[in-house]
């Protein structure tokens, strides 16, 4: 009885996962090409209205096609959980069997302002002890999918269906020509990183780059390679929590830091998507991890005149 009552759990669970799986990627493809067919048609730049805490962003209409596409993948799936937005309002709420995260649309800045460039969706779940299963993050422009589900983390082309494994930076030093992030196109985010920062940046090798970008889709780029660290004070949880998974699940470090250099993993808590986390450090190796913050308490140090 005991074994039998067993092997029914491990099936369900299997048959959740595959399900978890399959509405992973119909939502990815849904919502890319929605998104595409509604930019080429000049539709949903309209205002909805602000973003809790986020005086830099605002709602508008191409927003809510990620979530309408994924609640109606819910019912379709019979997946049972509550799915947590930017707009708390349009939370998904059919049960509490999981917890999911969604940026239903990062780009709406650049989308609004007519700039085709960055736009994407990310969509992560994770189980009832805040344990992430899956995430997928849609490059919508460029039609490419990052995906991280059952131990596998790969990056899937559609447009002629390559699919290949994706992995983490190897470099260990800022001396390194690494790629440093840091979304610093609205004002709220970048003078703080400047502030502390800004010296950093002037330093770095001839042949590193310094990407101004950032948020919940960030974390497909460090997990396939493509920037070494990411950097942000005062990021909101709803940029984090939808994309994070996937850079963790490939040994990346996703830490908050206190001014102390005091740090601690990161981890999603359900329901608090707009609150802000005071600095997160994100990186491919623990080596760049601490030089960074090794570069914030000398600064902050300086900045208010402790001495170490």
């Amino acid at each position: 009885m005991e074994v039998d009552r067993f092997l029914n759990k491990s099936k369900i669970k299997f048959m959740l996962k595959q399900k978890i799986d399959d509405l992973l990627i119909e939502y990815l493809t849904e919502t890319t090409k929605e998104v595409r067919k509604r930019a080429e048609k000049g539709e949903g730049r309209q205002i909805l209205g602000e973003v809790i805490n986020r005086p830099e962003d605002i709602d508008i209409g191409i927003d809510k096609v990620g979530e309408e596409i994924l609640g109606r993948l819910l019912k379709k799936y019979d997946i049972r959980a509550t799915i947590f937005s930017e707009p708390e309002a349009r939370d998904i709420k059919n049960g509490d069997h999981l917890y999911g995260s969604i940026d239903p649309f990062d780009g709406s800045v650049l989308f609004l302002r007519g700039l085709e460039q960055n736009w994407y969706t990310v969509l992560s779940f994770y189980d009832r002890k805040r344990n992430p299963i899956a995430t997928g993050i849609a490059d919508i422009l460029n039609q490419k999918f990052y995906i991280m589900n059952n131990g596998k983390d790969f990056l899937l082309d559609m447009k002629n269906g390559e699919k290949k494994k994706i992995f983490p930076s190897s470099r260990k030093k800022l001396t390194e020509p690494i790629v440093l992030a840091s979304y610093l196109m609205s004002s709220q985010y970048s003078r703080k990183f400047l502030d502390f920062f800004g010296d950093l940046i002037k330093s770095l090798h001839p042949k590193a780059l310094f990407y101004p970008q950032g948020g919940s889709f960030i974390y497909a780029y460090l997990a396939a390679g493509l920037i070494d660290a990411y950097v942000m004070f005062n990021e909101p949880r709803s940029e984090i929590d939808p994309g994070f998974p996937i850079a963790k699940a490939v040994g990346c470090s996703i830490v908050s830091v206190d001014s102390d250099g005091k740090y601690k993993d990161y981890e999603f808590v359900p329901g608090k998507q707009h609150d802000k986390v005071d600095l997160i450090v994100a990186t491919a190796t623990p080596e760049v991890r601490d030089e960074l913050i090794k570069h914030y308490i000398k600064k902050y140090a300086e900045k208010f005149s402790f001495k170490l």
